[in-house]
Order: C-alpha cells, then structure tokens, then sequence
C-alpha cells in the first residue's frame, strides 16, 4: 500500500493517517484493534485518529455490547468531503495571503539603512520581472514618458491598460520608433510578418490613442525617461540574446534630464508619421 499511503499524504494526511484511512477505507467493520494491525501503528494512535475521522465525516461509530467498532462511509461522501475541504483550505490561505500583504506592504524596505539604499538596479536575464518593473514605473509616472524602442516579436496593435491611465491623468507619451519591419502583427487572427503600411497603420493607431510618435532608421538605444526623473535602458547588442542581457534602471534627476536632451535631440532629427506616408507613396 505504499503508493497509495504517498497519495493520502500529499492531500494533507499525516503517515499515520493515513495508514489507518487505507486500512478503514479497504476494510469493512473494523475495530480499532483490527485497524492497528492492519496499519501496522500502535493502538492508541489509532483511537486518536479514529475519533477525528468520525468527527469528519469519513467514517460511523458503532456501539456494540462488547467493542467500538468503525465502519468507512461513502467513497463518493469521502471524496466531496475531501474535496470541500481543499477548497476551503486554499480559499482561507489565499484570504489570508492578501490580508497580511496588504497590511505589510507599507513596511517594504522601510528600515533599510540609508548606506544600503541604491539609485541604480539591474534586472539580468530574460523574465517576466522585466515587464513588471516596466509596467510599475509606467503606473507611477503623473507627468510623462519619452520612449526610444524598435518592435521586435510578436506586438500588440492595443495600448496597455497603464499607458490609457496615464493619458486619463494628463500625462503623455513621445515615442521614437525605429522605422522597421522586423516584428510580427496578428492580421487575421495569425501572427503574420508586417510590411511598411502595415507598421503606418499600426502607428496609426497610437495616436489615435493619445501617443505622439516618430521614427529613426536605427533606434541608437531602446530605453524610457518617466518623469524626467527615472530613466529605464535595455542594454542592446546584436551578439548578446536576449536572455543574457540586462536591463539597467537609475533614479537620478540629473542624468534623466540629460537622457531627456538626448531624446530631444535625436526626436528633432526624426521623421513624423506624414513623412513615413510620404515616402511609402513616393
């Protein structure tokens, strides 16, 4: 019966429990003499037990002139009971999951010495921490973004849920795209290679959402200024993969608004959306 002793304990049965509910489920009116030598456990561990099954649900008591016997109910009863239970379980932990963090969270990093506190992070690697720390700064940002990016993979024509807060709040999104091709659109329900119209027509649609945007043959760098105050850089490098690069945040007003004269610099040097028409007409 190893095998099934393994399962039960993996539904949260302790060794003995489990051993007596293999015993009792397998047998039929069973004294608690019989179930401890069925289990191989010492008898008094076996009443214990016994009586917390009955109290459960899982099995009857039967009261005979000479002996309490134990009689396993419903298979069926068993499993719903079980699985009543698991539920419960899960749904108190998770409750109980979202009341402690949202009562801790204030106290994040609050007694961290000053001597410890860093103005630069580096995410490593490929993962999905990347788009988090992206989407949070983005959440955080009242005033702005100024983004440099090139489409690469699969890109969605729909703007973020946090990029639509932002406009309702006032705040903006200059954008300077590379003006390439190298990405793939979902047309028709398939994720298809893109030509020049349809990277016009995608744009087209930023802003129509409220993004101001431009384009440069090559994007020097991809990176994001939000606020003026924190600047956002994906280290790029045609012989690096993407899963061994990194990402470099730095919270430092001086060098966002030098990263923002850059910006400004390379957004006067860039095309307009009419000027992409244009070409793609002439």
């Amino acid at each position: 019966m190893g095998k099934e002793i393994e399962k039960l304990e993996k539904l949260g049965f302790s060794n003995y429990e489990a051993r007596v509910f293999f015993a009792l489920y397998t047998g039929s009116v069973m004294s608690a003499a019989d179930i401890a030598k069925e289990a191989k456990i010492p008898r008094p561990s076996v009443y214990e037990i016994l009586r917390s099954f009955a109290k459960k649900g899982f099995c009857n008591e039967i009261t005979t002139p000479t002996k309490q016997l134990f009689e396993v109910i419903s298979s069926k009863v068993i499993e719903d009971k079980l699985e009543i239970q698991i539920k419960s379980d899960y749904e108190n932990k998770l409750t109980s999951l979202k009341d402690c963090f949202n009562e801790i969270k204030p106290l994040y990093k609050t007694r961290q010495p000053a001597e410890y506190k860093s103005d630069v992070e580096l995410i490593k690697g490929f993962n999905l921490h990347r788009e988090l720390k992206f989407l949070e700064l983005v959440k955080k940002s009242s005033k702005g973004i100024m983004i440099m990016n090139r489409f690469m993979g699969n890109v969605s024509d729909k703007i973020d849920n946090e990029s639509k807060k932002l406009f309702k709040r006032g705040g903006y999104i200059k954008s300077i795209y590379e003006n390439s091709t190298n990405f793939k659109l979902k047309i028709n329900d398939k994720w298809q290679n893109v030509t020049k119209q349809d990277l016009i027509t995608l744009c087209e649609g930023f802003v129509k959402q409220g993004e101001d945007l431009r384009f440069l043959n090559e994007v020097p760098q991809i990176l994001a200024v939000f606020d003026e105050s924190i600047v956002y850089i994906s280290l790029y490098d045609e012989k690096v993969s993407t899963r061994d690069s990194s990402d470099v945040i730095i919270k430092n007003k001086r060098f966002a608004a030098f990263i923002s004269g850059l910006f400004n610099i390379y957004w006067d040097r860039a095309d307009s959306l009419e000027m992409l028409k244009k070409e793609l007409n002439n």
